[in-house]
């Protein structure tokens, strides 16, 4: 029989922390589950921990140890191995928030079928809570991979993570679900799971993502359901403008620096003008 949840890990040198996350998996109340641990080759103890629980027999795991081209590959090689019917991503860092978590999603589905579950997550240094449970917080800032369960048809339709971004591919593919009227949203007001906060995406910025944030929405059609057009806009300008200045996707940047100078959106012609040139300046400029 198939698991009922698909648990996917991409893991890299987390030995100080993956025993904690894996006793929290072992500890859920609900026990249709599989492992899909994906090492991009660890040189600490991490293969080590991964063996020891493979002897217990307790879980069925599925695992691979290999290089890879960054956590978004890892996790795209998960949804490959994976066989459950709902997939969740974890992190070696990450934990669930309590033992009866996956038992509490499961009622959940079984009460309301959903494409998509999702609830609250913390930070478990910061004790920030992220309670994403209006359609304008989804959109705008997005939904924290750790609070998300997929329905494992949906990545038929989104395709897998695209590893050019990367630290929001997790983003991106979550909103081609929000924006596609095809799949169904449900936000369950649980605390799923505390996540590491020092992994890349908490002290890295996606610009090249965040450049193309605001068009992305606009050829959704999903500019309406979020609250400040306007923010995101000049935060995806400025991103074009960063990313031509650092000499980073510099095509990719322009053609959605294009789509906001030509569009439809509010912007003055000075304002169009000088951004135009700014991004022609940084673009030619040579970095010392």
């Amino acid at each position: 029989m198939k698991p009922f949840f698909s648990i996917i890990m991409p893991l890299y040198n987390c030995e100080g922390t993956l025993q904690q996350a894996l006793d929290s998996i072992n500890c859920q109340a609900f026990k249709n589950y599989e492992l899909v641990l994906v090492d991009g080759g660890s040189n600490d103890d991490t293969q080590y921990i991964i063996s020891n629980l493979k002897k217990t027999g307790k879980v069925g795991i599925q695992f691979i140890s290999e290089p890879d081209k960054g956590i978004y590959d890892a996790m795209n090689k998960g949804i490959d191995m994976a066989s459950g019917q709902w997939l969740y991503f974890m992190g070696g860092d990450d934990t669930f928030n309590s033992s009866a978590v996956l038992d509490q999603v499961y009622q959940a589905i079984q009460n309301e079928p959903a494409d998509l579950i999702y609830g609250n997550v913390t930070g478990a240094t910061s004790k920030t809570k992220y309670t994403d449970d209006t359609i304008d917080k989804v959109l705008s800032r997005g939904i924290h991979h750790q609070g998300i369960f997929y329905k494992r048809g949906i990545f038929n339709y989104t395709g897998k993570y695209n590893i050019k971004f990367k630290v929001a591919a997790d983003y991106h593919l979550t909103l081609k679900v929000f924006c596609n009227p095809v799949f169904k949203t449900k936000y369950i007001h649980l605390d799923i799971a505390c996540f590491g906060e020092a992994g890349l995406s908490s002290s890295t910025y996606d610009y090249r993502f965040f450049s193309y944030h605001y068009k992305f929405l606009s050829t959704h059609k999903a500019l309406g359901n979020i609250n400040d057009k306007a923010t995101c806009l000049q935060q995806s300008i400025y991103c074009c403008l960063w990313l031509a200045k650092e000499k980073q996707s510099i095509t990719f940047a322009w053609f959605n620096i294009l789509y906001y100078i030509t569009g439809l959106n509010g912007l003055s012609i000075p304002f169009r003008f000088k951004t135009f040139l700014r991004m022609m300046y940084w673009s030619m400029k040579k970095i010392r």
